[in-house]
């Protein structure tokens, strides 16, 4: 109840629609520059007009807030969500609270529910205090029952029922998923998803797939053929089929963290003891159930595989980067990412695979808009954009640590203030 009250009461405190950042570095992240001692004026949910730090200003109506010494970002995108369910330790609304605290101001749910579309539809008419969400419908993965017309069935009630996207789970065989495929192009729904096995990166990029998620369809398509992987980026570039990694939640999986590290993550301080109590336990069983099932090779079998495949992956994640591949970012929900917090621990991630910190920013910001055709309009800070922003005490560009450094979040506009988030 504590949390509902404090995280419905900050539209109590938020400050006028009508702001100015005073003397605040712009960082608009389409490109890769810090742009000191600007004044930013936000109106009516959208970014009004940016100008230098002491040009006469027309203060009356606005509110203005004193950011010397911050800097200013889009808001961050978490491309590869999944929603706490009831018997989840952390409820919907926290996790709705705790992503905005983070600076997290849109959220791709990846096994969407029919809950959901209420739940975006309420943010998207300013209803709610929450990230907007984008919905997907998770198509049936129980091949035996599906036939060309169930099929087409299936996507038409997806789109009836204004779902944003197909995420596709798995499990379909070849003919099947050709017509899921072609009746997503035929009625115009975007289809994401996996893209393992047989099916494979190519053929997921041949059917159209928006984006495939986790790590392991990049590494595949390599082991495959290392000698046409530049092809494989050119076609991903071409074809328009984005990457969502996903590392953090397989980098906990591989079990290579000690509890002290697991208990040090970020955000983990603003989780409740129930909740590091009810992780730790599943983070235990976990290992002993592979331990178990591994017997004698644990070690061989599962810790160094993982390694192993992590420092090829490294190998060919930033190739991808540099090739143009539009990359995501997603710690992907689970034990030990904190909502919106499990963000940095992605970044780091990708640090390790040497992309730059510019690089690391625009894969949670930029390319997200670019994934959701909407550049336009958010995804940069830039007049006339959507005022879905992030004020940082630090710089991210000289160190991505410093995302973790945040002051407050715009949403449509508004300011919430971490301190006031997480009260």
């Amino acid at each position: 109840m504590r949390l509902l009250f404090v995280f419905l009461f900050v539209s109590e405190i938020i400050f006028s629609q009508n702001i100015i950042l005073k003397n605040v570095t712009v960082i608009p992240v389409n490109h890769e520059v810090a742009i000191t001692s600007c004044n930013v004026y936000i109106r009516a949910g959208k970014i009004e007009k940016i100008e230098a730090y002491g040009t006469k200003q027309i203060m009356k109506g606005y509110t203005i807030m004193d950011c010397a010494g911050k800097f200013l970002v889009p808001g961050l995108v978490d491309m590869h969500a999944h929603f706490p369910g009831k018997g989840d330790p952390i409820q919907l609304q926290e996790y709705l609270k705790l992503n905005l605290a983070a600076g997290v101001t849109t959220l791709r749910s990846m096994r969407g529910k029919a809950t959901e579309l209420p739940l975006r539809d309420s943010i998207n008419a300013g209803k709610r205090i929450a990230p907007e969400i984008f919905v997907s419908y998770v198509f049936p993965s129980n091949d035996s029952l599906l036939t060309k017309d169930s099929i087409e069935k299936v996507v038409l009630y997806a789109k009836s029922k204004k779902y944003d996207f197909v995420k596709y789970l798995g499990g379909l065989n070849e003919t099947n998923f050709g017509y899921m495929a072609e009746s997503c192009k035929r009625n115009e729904m975007v289809l994401a998803g996996h893209a393992y096995g047989k099916m494979g990166l190519e053929k997921a990029m041949d059917a159209g797939f928006a984006s495939a998620e986790h790590y392991q369809p990049l590494l595949s398509s390599y082991k495959r053929d290392s000698l046409n992987f530049k092809n494989t980026l050119d076609n991903m570039k071409t074809k328009g089929t984005a990457f969502c990694p996903t590392l953090s939640f397989y980098h906990i999986y591989s079990f290579e963290f000690p509890e002290k590290v697991l208990m040090e993550r970020n955000g983990m301080n603003y989780v409740s003891a129930k909740v590091r109590t009810a992780w730790l336990k599943e983070y235990n069983e976990a290992v002993k159930s592979t331990k178990e099932q591994m017997k004698d090779d644990f070690k061989n079998k599962y810790l160094d595989m993982y390694q192993s495949q992590f420092a090829k992956f490294n190998k060919i994640f930033k190739q991808a980067v540099d090739a143009g591949v539009l990359v995501l970012l997603s710690p992907d929900d689970g034990i030990f990412n904190v909502p919106g917090f499990g963000m940095y621990e992605e970044m780091k991630l990708y640090k390790d695979a040497g992309l730059s910190n510019y690089q690391i920013l625009k894969c949670a910001t930029y390319n997200a808009a670019v994934y959701f055709k909407q550049q336009n309009f958010c995804g940069s800070v830039e007049v006339g954009k959507k005022a879905n922003l992030l004020l940082l005490n630090a710089n991210p560009l000289e160190n991505i640590d410093n995302i973790k450094q945040v002051e407050g979040t715009f949403l449509n506009g508004k300011y919430y203030s971490q301190q006031e988030l997480l009260k």
